[in-house]
């Protein structure tokens, strides 16, 4: 049987992702792939070494907070937009960056196209080869990526190298400097760093010298680098020790039985207690915890996106939430795609900030504070 030489390109494409996928499955973790070389200081020395970066930034800041400026030129053909995010289509963040993404584009009056594509990581690789092959053979114009892991990254790097679609990297920490020769248009993401240490220097200064403090962290490679060991390092830089440190899946269910183990070993119910939670998941299960107690002078912190916010504020048992602004996040990758049409100078990195909810605030600011992070996906999230 003879085969076509179209026959033959695909089957050489497919061995291609194969043998890229095997490489990362076998020589590199989860958790090194995403490190990527990376650590809480790479955005800044970023930064410090390529000063040029700064005034992008801030032009592309001012489009991002201000109103909309809709493209005054024809548009000759409609922009192929591709979208990889992890997760299912019904968690509340990533239908919250897809309503704040159309709505922008079509703000700005830009004739476009989206196909999203949802992806596990490694609980389904074969799903995630699917999607990269259907993407590189549909020709689109733009790739937006939830993030960098073992699996996809050589995948990427394809595309990249290939230099045919445009990538916007979502939640890196800083550019990969192994991707200098073939960068993407743009890494965009909230800054993490800046974030934690903002919560981290709340707490400091709320908590009283003796307080209890645990720490619950996630087993997820990404998510426990961009938060978890952020909080670790800055709590023990604020001169601050934390009593236990357990480490779970990102599960509500596995951090209630955490927290509960938790509860159980603190002997002086009289004693401020505050319990880290490092993702909106766990989050859920130790507020969940702490309200089972009653009684319990326990606290912790609390995210956008997790159940049952306000009822467990007014509880007492959440001393602070935070809000990242990931609608700005949708936000600044449509203006990207603006300025990229229009030839404009863009800067390689995007990372917008978070805002907090305490409980020195009243009810109108909450609101206002809630609505300044969420402005075009405000009804998705839970409260």
């Amino acid at each position: 049987m003879s085969l076509s030489l179209k026959d033959l390109y695909r089957i050489m494409l497919l061995f291609r992702f194969f043998v890229a996928t095997l490489f990362a499955m076998v020589f590199m973790s989860p958790s090194w792939a995403y490190n990527y070389g990376q650590s809480a200081f790479s955005l800044q020395r970023y930064l410090d070494a390529n000063p040029n970066q700064q005034p992008l930034i801030e032009q592309l800041s001012v489009r991002v907070h201000s109103q909309p400026i809709p493209m005054s030129t024809s548009q000759s053909t409609t922009q192929k937009i591709a979208v990889v995010l992890r997760g299912s289509a019904d968690l509340p963040s990533n239908q919250a960056w897809i309503v704040a993404f159309k709505r922008r584009m079509q703000e700005l009056n830009i004739d476009f196209r989206l196909d999203v594509f949802h992806v596990e990581g490694e609980a389904d690789i074969s799903l995630t080869l699917r999607t990269y092959k259907r993407i590189e053979a549909a020709n689109f114009d733009y790739l937006i990526v939830d993030g960098v892991d073992g699996y996809n990254r050589p995948l990427l790097e394809g595309i990249l190298k290939h230099g045919e679609i445009k990538v916007l990297l979502l939640n890196a920490m800083a550019p990969f400097d192994a991707w200098r020769l073939h960068p993407p248009l743009m890494y965009i993401g909230i800054d993490s760093v800046k974030m934690i240490h903002r919560l981290a220097s709340y707490l400091e200064r709320v908590l009283p010298a003796k307080s209890v403090v645990d720490i619950i962290s996630t087993k997820e490679a990404s998510l426990n680098q961009r938060y978890c060991q952020i909080f670790v390092n800055e709590w023990n830089f604020l001169g601050r020790t934390a009593r236990f440190s357990y480490q779970v899946a990102d599960q509500a269910e596995s951090a209630y039985h955490a927290a509960t183990e938790v509860l159980d070993r603190s002997v002086d119910t009289l004693m401020a207690h505050f319990i880290f939670s490092c993702t909106p998941n766990i989050a859920q299960g130790v507020a969940q915890a702490i309200s089972e107690r009653g009684a319990s002078t326990a606290t912790t912190n609390a995210w956008l996106g997790q159940e049952s916010i306000s009822k467990a504020s007014q509880d007492g048992i959440v001393m602070v939430t935070v809000l990242e602004m990931k609608d700005n996040v949708a936000i600044a990758t449509a203006e990207a795609i603006k300025g990229d049409i229009e030839s404009r100078l863009l800067p390689r990195i995007y990372m917008e900030s978070s805002l907090m909810l305490t409980p020195e605030m009243d009810e109108q600011t909450r609101q206002m504070t809630f609505q300044q992070a969420t402005p075009y996906s405000s009804a998705l999230w839970p409260r």
